[in-house]
């Protein structure tokens, strides 16, 4: 019983161990040889924390070269890998291109390749970060856009990715859950600061002008984004001092028809990030609209006489609200 016990783990411990890839020493043109020794104790670090391969990292010693594909097929199957990776650094001008190649040793074609360029060695870091995550799936490194790991290259062609305050400004629709009021057009701006794990920041609007239902406000917000990607979903809240001025259009004895209030107000909701790794960033965002402060509603109401009489209610006018902002980076 025992033996099959053992027999069971042993296999269960085989089918879930990481596959074993083997790294042949990589090819630098124009470059210091530190590099290769550099580069590939970063690739063997991110691989093996993504849990996937175990990375067996070639030396001077295997007497391979990427150039040799057949030598390296033959070092790999020596060291017990299935899979192997040829990687290959070249210098152009200022740029470095940097190919990277994997293999499975019964076959010739690679069965995942990428090639990303570097302005210069700091960005050696965050492209194996990217080739750590991707290598060996369905998906290149070159379409990771993880805002984490923007290399410097990239924030040449297209921005930075240290931009961590935003301000911005949205049009949008308020939709008031007043029945005689019809969806209301206005603006809000904002000003966020991008944590990374957490938006913050203060956001104000104004809708509804010149309408008979003008709504407004101030909110300290915050925002959780789910994950880091340049496209990033998130959801969020904010607590602040709301207004409105309501226009019941009734003209009485006892009242008079418009209505200024003003209290605590907030709202909850959710949206999506688009270009988050750019300092033009735009946002898509709904939201539903609370106010804590009743606003006086007035109607004609039929009296127990069968005559009509101006009725005064108190209630809170919240809404939905609809928006898509641009904002600039800083």
């Amino acid at each position: 019983m025992k033996k099959i016990l053992f027999a069971l783990l042993a296999f269960a411990a085989f089918s879930f161990a990481a596959e074993k890839v083997y790294l042949a020493p990589i090819s630098l043109v124009g470059m210091h040889g530190d590099y290769a020794l550099v580069s590939s104790k970063l690739m063997k670090a991110y691989i093996e924390d993504d849990g996937r391969f175990v990375l067996v990292v070639g030396n001077e010693q295997d007497s391979v070269t990427v150039d040799d594909q057949a030598a390296v097929r033959e070092k790999a199957i020596a060291k017990g890998c299935s899979k192997y990776i040829l990687a290959e650094f070249t210098r152009l001008g200022d740029n470095v291109l940097m190919s990277f190649k994997l293999y499975k040793v019964d076959s010739d074609a690679p069965i995942w390749d990428d090639r990303l360029k570097a302005a210069n060695p700091d960005d050696f870091d965050p492209i194996i970060q990217r080739v750590a995550r991707n290598i060996g799936t369905k998906r290149k490194a070159t379409m990771d856009d993880d805002i984490y790991s923007v290399t410097q290259k990239e924030t040449e062609d297209i921005t930075r990715k240290s931009v961590s305050t935003y301000l911005g400004v949205s049009l949008g629709g308020l939709f008031a859950m007043q029945p005689d009021v019809d969806a209301l057009a206005g603006i809000s701006v904002y000003l966020h600061f991008d944590f990374g794990y957490l938006l913050a920041g203060l956001d104000g609007s104004y809708y509804g002008l010149d309408n008979s239902l003008e709504m407004g406000s101030i909110n300290l917000s915050a925002y959780y984004p789910f994950g880091s990607r340049a496209l990033t979903p998130y959801v969020g809240g904010g607590l602040g001092i709301g207004f409105t001025t309501y226009d019941s259009d009734i003209e009485g004895v006892k009242y008079a028809s418009v209505d200024d209030r003003a209290g605590l107000s907030g709202f909850l909701g959710g949206g999506l990030l688009i270009n988050r790794n750019s300092k033009l960033l735009l946002n898509l965002n709904a939201r539903y609209v609370l106010n804590f402060y009743k606003t006086r509603n007035l109607e004609w109401r039929k009296a127990d006489n069968g005559s009509k009489e101006l009725v005064a209610k108190d209630h809170a006018i919240n809404g939905f609200l609809i928006s898509f902002g641009i904002a600039r980076g800083f």
